[in-house]
């Protein structure tokens, strides 16, 4: 292979390198999102309100571990719950006012919210074996129990806000 050759291919590599290291650091936590209104500009005797939010992309996260709890056969929680974080997007919602005898423009009505964190946690599951471990009283044999099952309850923390204003 010449020299010419393998420079044009370290100046390739490096390129798709350089490009695979930027592509995570440019997605960013939504994607954006203008609603498009201007359709009602027909029907409505007023201008149309306009809307631009953002698609939260939710990232999962690792769960915990099941742990070893003493006196039972199986970990607990058998079924661990599954974090996901996300961001809410900011939402900006504008609607032109005016004034209904005189006709002349107010300004505009805006409700904004900013965009504020938001963390999910999935259902999990506990379960306990119809077995005991074994005991010493019944030579080294399990003995039967119970069995018992529940449900860990899904959770879901943030704190949204929104604001109203004239512009």
């Amino acid at each position: 292979m010449k020299l010419t050759k393998r420079a044009g291919l370290a100046a390739m590599m490096t390129c798709m390198a350089t490009a695979a290291a930027v592509t995570p650091a440019a997605a960013g936590s939504s994607v954006p999102v203008v609603v498009p209104l201007e359709g009602l500009d027909a029907a409505l005797p007023f201008e149309s309100p306009s809307v631009s939010t953002g698609v939260p992309i939710p990232m999962p996260g690792s769960p915990s571990g099941p742990r070893h709890v003493a006196g039972s056969l199986t970990p607990s929680p058998l079924l661990p719950s599954l974090p996901v974080t996300t961001e809410l997007p900011s939402t900006l919602l504008k609607a032109p006012l005016s004034d209904p005898i005189t006709d002349e423009k107010l300004g505009t009505a805006a409700v904004t919210s900013p965009s504020s964190p938001l963390r999910a946690e999935s259902p999990g599951a506990v379960l306990k074996a119809p077995l005991t471990p074994p005991q010493a009283e019944l030579f080294g044999l399990p003995a039967l129990s119970d069995p018992q099952a529940g449900l860990l309850a899904p959770t879901l923390h943030g704190s949204p806000d929104a604001n109203l204003g004239l512009l």
